[in-house]
């Protein structure tokens, strides 16, 4: 059910996987309205269920996560859309990872809330099999002072889970490729030695391994089902099992490869 009354400000940016739209509420708080047409959908996938599923493990595990909310915004040709709103947090500073000052990404554990929690982000990223976090635009930052440290949260996660089915174009969901998550995904600047360190990154390896199906079915359940039909809920469910059992082999393997891991612009 929709909570805010959303209203277009203005069409932001215009994708082949759908369109972003500012939008403000009655209480001026900022969005970002998504959503595709049936004609995106090799490009989109079921984009509304990915993010939702996506945002529902990244709060099972205690990453911060941007709020999410269903709606209909009426465009700028009177036509109403149905999609979904990321609400942008209530801060002084409000930037992406990308756009952060080189000296927090020379040293991001002097500039950052809960900064291990935040290396720990490639192995879930590795988990949904996120294509789409290496440049830093998916990585909020914000704080009330400047001379306060960052908190932080994630976002976008369309491109997880399913994706789309050009996604699947690089190869089958169960094959190799996607368990070189070199080959799919690079950390954003500045946060590679973070998170090559094996001793920080296993507690949320263990936090995933010791999820339940249950835990996972919740999680794909907070889809509203005229978003996700019932091949593509199975697929998921599927894909995250079977990640979930490769997880420590993929990250071992990801920490040994020698080549690029890092986004470097």
């Amino acid at each position: 059910m929709q909570k805010h009354h959303w209203k277009l400000e203005r069409p932001w940016k215009e994708k082949r996987q759908g369109q972003v739209w500012v939008v403000r509420d009655e209480a001026d708080t900022r969005g970002y309205f998504k959503f595709a047409t049936k004609e995106q959908w090799y490009f989109a996938g079921p984009m509304i269920a990915n993010e939702i599923i996506a945002a529902a493990l990244a709060k099972r595990l205690g990453f911060p996560v941007c709020e999410l909310e269903m709606a209909i915004v009426w465009g700028p040709t009177g036509i109403p859309q149905e999609g979904i709103v990321s609400l942008q947090v209530d801060a002084e500073e409000v930037i992406t990872w990308r756009e952060a000052d080189p000296a927090v990404k020379l040293a991001p554990e002097q500039h950052i809330e809960q900064f291990d929690l935040l290396a720990q982000m490639v192995v879930f990223d590795a988990w949904i099999a996120n294509i789409d976090r290496a440049k830093g635009k998916n990585l909020i930052l914000y704080r009330n002072a400047p001379d306060e440290p960052y908190k932080w949260y994630l976002i976008d996660h369309g491109l997880t889970l399913y994706g789309s089915p050009r996604k699947w174009k690089r190869g089958p969901w169960n094959s190799p490729l996607w368990e070189q998550i070199w080959r799919f995904y690079n950390v954003p600047q500045g946060l590679l030695a973070a998170q090559s360190d094996k001793a920080r990154l296993e507690p949320m390896i263990q936090k995933i391994e010791n999820l339940r199906v249950s835990d996972i079915d919740a999680a794909v359940r907070s889809a509203p089902r005229r978003h996700l039909q019932l091949r593509d809920r199975q697929f998921i469910k599927r894909l995250l099992l079977y990640r979930q059992k490769r997880l420590r082999t993929m990250i071992d393997r990801w920490l040994a490869h020698p080549g690029e891991k890092e986004c470097n612009t």
